[in-house]
């Protein structure tokens, strides 16, 4: 991987899986905007929802492996990762010590989701029953859940936090492509220095939800300093690849 590379935690680029890259030519062109956007390393994170096709952490692995070929032979010099988007329900600790649902890179970092309205109280129980489970939470695009910053108040956000939890953020929603309500509370995650991870959360090749980031690094470099923005972009990431502690 280049050095100082951005790192992509959340990706939406293996074929034909969930509802992002539908095809193998698509994910290749995925991966081609990512390496013109300056990141050099992608964990692939497919939904894992209940009452949908899931495949193993096994299974995820060797697609991640085959598309890793696949763009070695295209001569694409971004590094790939398996992983998962897991959305959270009872028995995901079991699903996660079976091998049934992949962790981050197969790492101790799990990226979990939640519906966007969920109480802040289930939040919190999940990412406790996660961090007992011996598993590090990382909350996917946390802007997304209104509960935890009721009237622009960071203190639900930051006992998460406190407990153990990181928080990823989507580039998106910080350049205001979401909408001004994400915008808002994502900005305001980033300010509060309660954000671990920028992430793309790209689900396609043409249109919205593409592999976009290196604008954001521009912005988060002027608006927040250049020091939290390599934490922001790669260093975290980069110790979550290592398995080390954030």
């Amino acid at each position: 991987m280049r050095e100082n590379a951005f790192i992509d935690i959340h990706s939406h680029i293996m074929p034909g899986i969930d509802d992002g890259a539908k095809s193998l030519a698509e994910s290749l062109g995925m991966l081609r905007q990512a390496q013109e956007e300056g990141i050099g390393a992608v964990v692939l994170t497919p939904h894992q929802k209940p009452g949908h096709r899931c495949v193993t952490a096994a299974e995820i692995k060797k697609r991640t492996d085959d598309l890793r070929k696949e763009a070695n032979r295209e001569g694409i010099g971004v590094e790939l990762y398996p992983g998962g988007e897991l959305y959270y329900c009872h028995g995901l600790e079991k699903r996660l010590r079976a091998g049934k649902a992949p962790t981050l890179a197969e790492s101790g970092y799990v990226l979990v989701e939640f519906m966007p309205g969920e109480e802040f109280r289930y939040i919190r129980n999940a990412a406790d029953a996660l961090l007992c489970a011996g598993y590090r939470p990382v909350i996917a695009h946390v802007e997304r859940y209104g509960r935890l910053m009721q009237e622009g108040d960071p203190e639900r956000a930051e006992e998460l936090v406190e407990m153990g939890c990181l928080f990823q953020v989507n580039s998106a929603s910080l350049m205001g492509g979401d909408g001004w309500a994400l915008r808002k509370r994502s900005r305001l995650l980033v300010k509060n220095r309660l954000a671990h991870f920028v992430a793309t959360d790209a689900h396609r090749e043409q249109g919205g939800r593409t592999v976009q980031l290196r604008k954001c690094a521009a912005f988060l470099g002027r608006k927040y300093g250049t020091e939290y923005a390599a934490k922001l972009l790669f260093e975290n990431a980069k110790a979550l690849l290592d398995n080390r502690e954030i």
